[in-house]
This record gives structure tokens, sequence and C-alpha cells, in this order.
């Protein structure tokens, strides 16, 4: 059998902290994202559409790119204290 370049319990390991700080990053960015007032001042005509959109599509996407800093430091220093697989 051959070895693995990175050991289960350190893929494990990233594959929590890519969930788990997707997840926070996504409860922070939509709670301070986009408000309701320039969602009724795109809708009413009264706040440009292309900024609306631009913030839209940043507040989905940097959480991905949160997850993945998180996912690739886990593996790349190894695996932290709260991912250690209790023994």
């Amino acid at each position: 059998m051959t070895e693995k370049l990175i050991p289960a319990d350190a893929q494990l390991a990233a594959k929590r902290g890519f969930v788990r700080t997707t997840s926070q990053a996504y409860g922070t960015a939509l709670a301070g994202g986009v408000s309701t007032a320039v969602i009724l001042g795109v809708v009413t005509g009264e706040a440009p559409l292309v900024p609306l959109l631009i913030t839209a599509g940043v507040t989905l996407v940097s959480p991905v790119i949160a997850g993945a800093a998180s996912y690739f430091s886990i593996l790349s220093r190894g695996i932290p204290g709260d991912y250690a697989p209790v023994e």
C-alpha cells in the first residue's frame, strides 16, 4: 500500500476548516452585505444597479475564498488543536 502525501486526518481537518470558515464568512457577509435600503433603492430606481451587483458578487464569492484559505492553511501547517482527532 502506498502512503498518501497528505494524511487522512489532515484532509478531514482541512475539510472541516473549509466548511466552518465558509459558513461563518457567509453569516458575516450576508448580515452586513447589501442592506434593505439599497435593495429598495434599486427596486424604486433610486440606486444604481451595477454597484449592487458587484457588491452581491463579492458577498457571494469572498466566503468561498476565505474557506479555501482555511483549507490550504490547515493542509500546509498541520491540524489545529480544535480539529485534532480524539485519541
